[in-house]
């Protein structure tokens, strides 16, 4: 399962960040990097968004990657990977070596990256969930083989 959730990380340039407001879920489409032990997942914001106070306020986020093609054959033979994890503003080192992950992933950040107002945000995951088609379900907590 480790390759699974390795090669869907590395295939995708995208990821849906689920965040909690006042009063209900928010969905941001984020451009993300990794770390090698499928440990964290990076992503940047300017720091007055609405993804960066919901994530102060609560820090419980999701991400969504999947295969959608936006045709009937995903319901059985699409997939979903969510990652659920807790939410953590890096500074320092930690942030300029995250934001350089960034960047390799994915260069048109480098606007946004070069913005002195930029947070960087590391989601330590706790457990992967992988659904495919209407009934196989398989989890992967980073960590195991």
């Amino acid at each position: 399962m480790k390759r699974t959730v390795a090669s869907l990380l590395t295939q995708q340039a995208q990821c849906v960040l689920a965040t909690m407001g006042d009063q209900q879920a928010a969905l941001h489409l984020m451009a993300y990097a990794f770390s090698l032990d499928l440990g964290e997942i990076y992503l940047a914001s300017k720091q007055d968004t609405q993804k960066i106070k919901n994530m102060r306020a609560n820090p419980n986020v999701t991400c969504l990657w999947d295969n959608r093609t936006g045709n009937n054959s995903d319901h059985t033979e699409g997939f979903a990977m969510s990652g659920f994890g807790e939410a953590r503003e890096l500074t320092g080192d930690s942030a300029r070596s995250v934001s350089s992950l960034l960047l390799q992933r994915n260069a048109t950040l480098m606007p946004l990256l070069d913005d002195p107002g930029t947070r960087i945000i590391a989601i330590r995951i706790d457990r992967y969930q992988w659904v495919e088609g209407y009934t196989l379900t398989m989890s992967y907590q980073p960590g195991e083989s």
